[in-house]
């Protein structure tokens, strides 16, 4: 132990230093006709609905109850959160198989296709939400996205 405090630290080289850099030239003005033409950017719009997961249905240890579907909201925590989105519609948005015509516009046809329902309360302490649905949810819909709206569209 005496022998390490015995030791003197030598000096560090010291660093080399960097060239400076070469300033840049100057850039040369644009005309003034340029000025007179002005382009509106794209402006993106928020998103007009909160993401959900369908986590499962409502149940008891043996029976589960299919008419009310469990959705968990993103960043909603605490049962105050969840009691905001009470009364607001929700909607389940997926592909089909065939192609349907469109409500109003019988000419279009889409694959899309959409089952409406309404929170209806909360579910736990942790912001989870129930909802019933129009139709029932099929079951290979739980861990996929649910869309809550403020009113239906």
């Amino acid at each position: 132990m005496a022998d390490t405090q015995a030791k003197t630290a030598a000096p560090k080289p010291a660093k080399a230093q960097k060239a400076p850099k070469a300033a840049k030239a100057p850039k040369a003005e644009k005309p003034a006709a340029t000025e007179a033409k002005v382009t509106k950017k794209y402006k993106r719009h928020g998103r007009l609905f909160a993401k959900a997961v369908f986590t499962g249905y409502k149940r008891g240890l043996r029976n589960q109850h299919e008419n009310q579907a469990i959705l968990k909201i993103e960043g909603a925590r605490r049962k105050e959160h969840g009691a905001f989105y009470v009364g607001k519609r929700c909607v389940y948005v997926y592909k089909a198989e065939t192609k349907k015509c469109v409500p109003q516009h019988p000419e279009r046809k889409t694959r899309v296709r959409a089952v409406w329902g309404k929170v209806t309360r909360i579910h736990g302490n942790t912001g989870s939400v129930r909802a019933r649905f129009n139709r029932n949810l099929p079951g290979h819909a739980m861990g996929h996205r649910i869309r809550i709206v403020s009113s239906r569209v």
